[in-house]
């Protein structure tokens, strides 16, 4: 009878132990699904990339009790990435990377699938970095390791790469099931957050291309006068000046005729660096067309702005061009000033005429010359 009751006893004390362990098994799955529900809310919203990058490495750092969580792009075949964002370091951001340092990360993107390291230290993809280590007496606390891959558009790809030190345990096959999990639930916050950002970046290029000069790469003559206008009603409101500089390059056509127009398009864009390289961050330089270029000067009135191109003028006689197959070449400009307000000039147009009309005055006077 006592025999008896020691062996429902220990029957008793192993179906508790199974009870235990299923119970243990049942409270891990709840807690990682509200991990992964938590997740699911906070990524549905309307975050930018980075903020969603961060958010999911952040919580895949904390549900799965990591050292280090990335998040690296790159493209299938690439020598180097950009690591995103890093839980551990998370003012981190942009940081170009070496992937020949990162084994598992080239083949989660060759593979397109999850790469699981459990131990870095007896796996053969890391076989000549462990050499490595070793000649050079390099302690590395990393033991377990899995990169999980995603794709952001058509070309791009990223990675999770996710790393346990060796105070923590090894990865199993249930945390990356788990990661991966996570990484898909955010897989389309991610792509539709890129797809809007391209779209905005795309936008914002072409808008700039549609407001510079191709060659020179200044204010092209329509942003110019959207500018010009603005710098008026500004004068109207606060009643201070404004004065614009036109700027004609001297016999231009000889230039193109003996050096060709591919060293006249060089000259053109060293010119267009140097009167960048003299105005104020506050002014506008201008390609107004052909060898013609505008300086618009807010807040300066005549006296001062004919100083101004007096300099710009010397600047330009003295300035040797350097051109392909040709050491230097030395042009000068006229230069033509008006200022607003001043009478019979109401209009961007207006302004535009009297700087044209004192251009002319320089040139008609022997050119190399500033005329208001």
């Amino acid at each position: 009878m006592d025999a008896l009751n020691g062996n429902e006893v220990q029957a008793l004390r192993a179906a508790l132990r199974k009870a235990e362990a299923e119970l243990q098994r049942v409270r891990d799955e709840g807690e990682s699904r509200r991990h992964l529900v938590d997740i699911l809310h906070e990524v549905m919203g309307n975050l930018p990339t980075e903020e969603i990058f961060h958010l999911l490495a952040r919580r895949l750092a904390r549900a799965l009790n990591l050292s280090h969580a990335s998040v690296i792009l790159a493209k299938p075949g690439s020598p180097t990435g950009v690591v995103a964002t890093a839980f551990e370091q998370p003012h981190l951001h942009d940081l170009e990377i070496e992937l020949d340092k990162y084994p598992e990360v080239i083949s989660a993107l060759h593979g397109r699938i999850p790469v699981l390291i459990p131990d870095l230290m007896y796996c053969p993809l890391y076989a000549q970095l462990r050499d490595k280590w070793e000649k050079e007496g390099t302690q590395v606390k990393i033991r377990s390791v899995m990169a999980l891959p995603f794709p952001l558009d058509d070309d791009n790809w990223g990675v999770f790469l996710l790393r346990r030190t060796f105070d923590t345990p090894k990865f199993e096959a249930a945390d990356v099931e788990f990661a991966s999990t996570v990484v898909r639930s955010g897989v389309a916050a991610i792509r539709r957050a890129h797809a809007i950002e391209s779209t905005r970046a795309d936008n914002h290029r072409l808008e700039a291309l549609a407001q510079t000069d191709p060659l020179t790469q200044l204010v092209n003559r329509r942003a110019l006068t959207v500018r010009l206008v603005t710098e008026m009603e500004r004068v109207r409101r606060y009643n201070a000046p404004l004065t614009m500089l036109l700027l004609d390059l001297d016999h231009f056509k000889l230039v193109n005729d003996t050096y060709g127009h591919l060293t006249g398009d060089d000259i053109l864009f060293g010119l267009a660096n140097l009167l960048q390289r003299a105005v104020r961050t506050v002014d506008t330089v201008a390609r107004y067309g052909g060898e013609e270029f505008v300086i618009v000067l807010p807040e300066t009135g005549k006296q001062g702005a004919v100083a101004f191109a007096e300099r710009i003028r010397d600047k330009i006689s003295a300035h040797g061009f350097e051109v392909a197959g040709h050491r230097e070449i030395h042009v000068t400009a006229s230069i033509g000033v008006a200022t607003y307000p001043a009478p019979g000039l109401d209009s961007a147009e207006d302004l535009f005429r009297a700087a044209d009309a004192a251009l002319y005055r320089a040139k008609g006077s022997g050119r190399n010359l500033v005329c208001s």
